[in-house]
Order: structure tokens, then sequence, then C-alpha cells
């Protein structure tokens, strides 16, 4: 069943092209030269999948259908036919699947009654079997229209008149590929599912975590070499080169952000990098540090002092760090999110700096692109967010104060839940440091 003619309206293409049917392709015909299996797995409803296993995956797969089945389920439960999976980050947690190219189109369309099929830019097709287990993919040329090849698939799919899950609220579904799609199966009811994504992630398992826990030890050796680094008359961009030199030398991976490393005034500026300041004497030096294995992230924030900080400063520092422990000491499964952040914005605020701390206490953090290296999206500690904490969340909390055309401190931590409180994923001391 063809869709017809397509008119395309990104970019420079502008050309009439006809999207026509064409066949699903199976992983193994694109890359007859990589190595890896094909086997048949059993899912919790006695149905089969196939999935490719190979020594590049990121993870094992048992975790792969683990994370497979929670969205099928959650899928039947919301009774959708299909989903179109078309947000990096749940493409990859949902797939394994990785590319710095998801500029361009990409999508995982699943469902109860059929295989995943990456619909992707064939330029980008051998990702598939370097990183994912999925075996069956539709490649789009690049003068074609991802959003029709897509909808072309799901109409031979016979999904025309179902209830098919989009992402309605992710960066990467448009108001044209809404209208596509619609208009492709004007009988079909087209539903926000991405809720399904984000509730999925929430919790982690064992070996999310155990990732965080790589990605994390790296961020702690960067951190440190920040620190080491850190004199007066050294440029910022000196103590930058090294936390990066740090970060990829011992097996980090691209950020979904860059370090933010900043002295003397400049600190006070939010999401801001090295720009070539001379550390001074005294002065502060900014860090806050990510590092990323398999897309999964932990992150750092620590304020130095070079020479002895001002009465100021020093509160503020002890204020936040004092923050980072009322929230810790808080935490446990069943405190609401907002709690956590009121218990740790209290200390701040009775110490006299409340003004200057303007945003959430924290994020959910796990997989991740640029342009983000934390997952808000799938929740927050923050006023207004009720919902329960559970074992195995996840969070970066981000005390941080900014006092315009002065300076800016801040201390953090990336933490899990527990069973009866949470533990932190860095070693490193959380105190005032002073190099003198």
């Amino acid at each position: 069943m063809s869709l017809g003619n397509q008119k395309l309206g990104r970019g420079a293409l502008t050309s009439v092209v006809e999207i026509k049917d064409r066949p699903v392709t199976d992983v193994a015909d694109i890359a007859p030269l990589t190595t890896f299996d094909t086997v048949e797995r059993t899912l919790g409803d006695g149905r089969a999948i196939h999935m490719n296993t190979h020594s590049r995956l990121g993870f094992t797969l048992d975790e792969y259908q683990r994370r497979y089945e929670l969205v099928l389920s959650s899928m039947v439960e919301q009774g959708l036919d299909a989903l179109c999976i078309r947000t990096p980050e749940n493409i990859t947690y949902t797939s394994g699947y990785e590319t710095p190219g998801y500029y361009r189109y990409h999508c995982m369309v699943m469902g109860k009654g059929f295989e995943p099929v990456i619909v992707l830019r064939r330029f980008e097709g051998l990702n598939i079997p370097e990183y994912s287990w999925v075996t069956k993919l539709l490649p789009v040329d690049d003068w074609e229209d991802g959003p029709a090849v897509t909808a072309n698939l799901l109409n031979q799919l016979g999904l025309n008149g179902k209830r098919i899950g989009v992402e309605k609220r992710g960066w990467f579904y448009t108001v044209d590929e809404h209208e596509t799609l619609s208009g492709a199966l004007p009988d079909s009811e087209f539903v926000d599912a991405i809720q399904i994504l984000w509730d999925t992630r929430m919790i982690k398992s064992d070996e999310e975590i155990t990732m965080i826990g790589r990605s994390a030890a790296i961020v702690d050796k960067a951190m440190q070499a920040g620190w080491d680094a850190s004199a007066p008359g050294v440029s910022d961009d000196v103590i930058n080169a090294e936390v990066n030199r740090v970060i990829f030398e011992n097996g980090g991976e691209y950020m979904g952000l860059p370090p933010f490393v900043l002295s003397g005034e400049r600190t006070c500026l939010p999401h801001q990098t090295a720009r070539g300041e001379i550390v001074g004497d005294p002065d502060l030096v900014y860090f806050e540090i990510s590092s990323c294995k398999w897309r999964y992230t932990a992150a750092l924030m620590r304020t130095i002092f070079i020479g002895e900080p001002s009465d100021r400063q020093r509160r503020c520092a002890e204020a936040l760090i004092g923050a980072v422990e009322a929230a810790m000491e808080t935490i446990r499964p069943g405190v609401a999110s907002e709690d956590v952040d009121r218990a740790a914005r209290s200390v701040v605020e009775k110490a006299g700096f409340g003004e200057y701390w303007r945003h959430r206490l924290g994020y959910s953090i796990g997989v991740n692109y640029p342009p983000d290296w934390g997952e808000g999206e799938v929740i927050s500690l923050c006023k207004g967010e009720t919902r329960a904490l559970q074992k195995n969340m996840t969070f970066h909390m981000v005390p941080l104060c900014l006092i315009y055309r002065e300076w800016g401190i801040g201390f953090s931590e990336s933490i899990r839940v527990t069973d009866n409180g949470c533990e932190r994923f860095s070693t490193l001391p959380r105190e005032v440091i002073v190099k003198r």
C-alpha cells in the first residue's frame, strides 16, 4: 500500500518524491562481515522475539529484553497497537542503538504483533549491528522524507485504524511529522505515549547503576585533575584542558554537555565554559563535570578556593554543602520529590542565600545525548513534584548560588535511592577546599 506523493518540506528538499512500499531489511543483509548471532528469546507472554547478540552491546540481552518488555507491557495497558519512538535517549534505552547523527531522522517502531524496526537514515544503518540487538531496519535516503517512510511502514503493518503512540512532548516529533502520519493513516488515533518511556527509564536496573558508577569514577579522576591544575596565574582554559584529557584518557565518551570550568567573576554565569581567564590570588574555581559510558552519565559539581575565601563565600559554601547533606538525609523510598527540595532549600534560605538559588534541587540522571546530560523530563526534585521516590531512582542534586558580577558557588552529588536512604556515586570529599 503506497502513500503516493509526499511533499518534502525540510531543509533544501523541495521536490516531490514518491514513497513506495519497500521490504523491511534484515540487519544481517547490510552487515555480512559483522560478527553477531541472532537468537530467539521467549517473552513473558509466551511470544518469541529475535535479538542479535554480540560483544559490542553495552548491556546483556537479559537487560535489553527487560526494557523491551517493560515498554511493551505499558503499551498493552494503554491499549496501543504500535509505538513510534523518536527521542535518541529513548531509542538507545530500548534498543542499544546509538549515534551522534540523531540530527537526521531516526524512529523505532514497535508493537505486540511484529518485531521492532528502526527507521533511519541509510548512512547510519551500520550502527545497528554495531550497537543494537534489533534485527530489522528500514533505510531512509537523504532525498526522502523520514516521517513519510515511517507512515508507509505503519500502513504496511496494517495499523491504519489502530491506536498508535507517538512522542508529542518530545523534541524530535514535529508538527509536520504529526500531520504526515495522521494524513497517511486517517483512521488511526495518535496519542502521546512518551510518558511510557520516561516512566520506564525512571527506575534503574543493577546494570544501569553499575554503568553510572563507571562514569562516576571517571568524573572523580577528572575533578581531582582540575583541582590539581588550579593555581594563581593559570588560565582556566588550561584547567579545562586537563579535565577533558583525564575524562577521555580514562575511557569517557562525548558528554551531553561540556565540562563547566570557570574562575573569578565568571563563576556567577550559568552553563558557561572556560574563556581564557587567569586564576588570581585569592580567587575561586568552579567545576561541574560529567562523564559518559554507553550514554550513561554521572556528574559532579565542586568549588575550590585559591587563597582564603571571604567570610561570605565560606558561609555560602557551607550552606550549599549543608543543603546536599539535608537532601541526602531526607531521601528514602516513599518521600515526595518536592520534600527533598524543600529540605535542602531551607538550609540555604536560613543562611541568607535563598534568593541566589533560582533552580530546582536536582534531576534524574542516566541515559543522555546533547544538549543535556540529565533526565529532567523523567523526574526532578523540585517544588510541585509530588511523586514519591523509589529504590534505584538516580539523581544529580545541584545546589548552586549565583551572585551576579561577584561569584558563583556550587556543590553537588549524583546519588541513587536505596532501600532506606541513598548513596552517592562519588568518593571525593564534599567540603570547603582551600589551596594556598
